[in-house]
């Protein structure tokens, strides 16, 4: 680790991307925060104005998270214009490339795209974590950025070309719940020659990527980042035992930690769920009397359990709710606490990637 001791987290989320620099020597409260609109919401804004502009796009960078890029990509090529990608800018939208021109999407060479926008296109940079641009942000607020280390977390779906990812994402984390793994090894270390992320992550392997020019990095799944936060914001000092329900733009998901380690998991789409039904679920849930396959079949993902908790979780485990859609458990009759890292609730992400980083390399 350099002298600074300095880290740098990246929350990459559907509507925002949360950002903290953490510095040891600091006052968590201090640090430096940004809550900006994540990469894939300013793709999306580039394109649409694009299609108003009536101009070709070219989309080109590493691979990213989709939903709002994608939608505006399809709704460009709806209005007649073209939209021409690289292939790791294209995968994007699908893990199958031959699915991807079949919506009316050409692929372009790396080679061809200097061309293409001199043509007139106009160039979307496609990627989770523009990282030259945030330094220059940071430097640009007298911030040093001669950080010892990188974290970031996003939500990979997994590629499974045999079957859906949605089952494929959440049978790892039914792997770490069989394993009994302990929360703060949910994480990878990336790049270089121990790159620890999946192959089959594509998304998540992109992200760290952005992220190898600093000496360190860590990388894993928002899920987890968020409830190591939340467990290291309560009073009297870091719990072990706790429900976390994380109610993020694109997802939710609720993760039981009993001794540190995880113990139940159940997963979500937040667009089907409102205050009355989350709260109904997460109560079957936490009772040990939802069926993973009535998740899965109502579009989520699924809901699992360790046999020890079958028959439901102990009473009294306080349940500690995060994400920008929080309110959704506002009224609920559960004992939920609103944990704020930092400072801030939305870093309860980029707090829990740093305990992770910092856990791992003993800094």
């Amino acid at each position: 680790m350099t002298a600074s001791g300095r880290l740098l987290a990246l929350d990459v989320g559907t509507g925002t991307t949360d950002i903290l620099v953490f510095a040891p020597e600091g006052r968590p409260e201090n640090s430096v925060k940004l809550v900006v609109p994540s990469a894939t919401q300013v793709a999306a804004a580039q394109v649409r104005d694009a299609t108003r502009r009536g101009l070709a796009v070219v989309f080109a960078g590493s691979t990213m998270g989709g939903g709002p890029v994608l939608r505006a990509a399809l709704a460009h090529l709806a209005a007649g214009l073209a939209f021409q990608a690289t292939a790791t800018a294209a995968l994007t939208f699908d893990d199958s490339l031959k699915d991807v021109t079949a919506r009316g999407v050409q692929l372009v060479s790396d080679d061809e795209v200097a061309r293409l926008v001199g043509g007139g296109a106009v160039l979307v940079r496609s990627g989770d974590a523009d990282l030259p641009a945030l330094l220059r942000a940071l430097a640009g607020f007298g911030v040093p950025t001669d950080f010892a280390g990188g974290c970031v977390a996003a939500q990979d779906h997994g590629f499974d070309p045999h079957g859906s990812n949605r089952i494929f994402r959440f049978a790892f984390w039914e792997r770490a719940l069989a394993a009994r793994r302990p929360l703060d090894e949910l994480f990878y270390a990336a790049g270089g020659d121990a790159d620890e992320v999946p192959p089959e992550f594509t998304r998540l392997r992109a992200a760290a990527g952005e992220l190898a020019a600093l000496p360190r990095v860590t990388a894993g799944d928002t899920g987890p980042a968020a409830l190591l936060g939340a467990l290291g914001d309560q009073p009297g000092g870091a719990r072990t035992d706790a429900v976390l329900v994380n109610v993020g733009n694109g997802h939710t998901i609720c993760a039981i930690a009993l001794e540190g380690r995880l113990a139940g998991i159940y997963e979500d789409h937040t667009h089907r769920l409102d205050g009355p039904l989350l709260d109904t679920l997460l109560r079957r849930f936490l009772a040990g009397e939802l069926p993973s396959d009535e998740v899965r079949q109502a579009g989520g993902h699924g809901a699992a359990l360790t046999d020890e908790l079958r028959a439901g979780v102990p009473a009294g485990l306080p349940v500690l709710v995060t994400g920008p859609n929080r309110h959704l458990l506002a009224g609920s009759s559960l004992p939920v606490r609103f944990p704020a890292p930092c400072g801030d609730m939305m870093m309860t992400g980029p707090a829990g990637l740093i305990a992770a980083h910092r856990r791992r390399y003993g800094d």
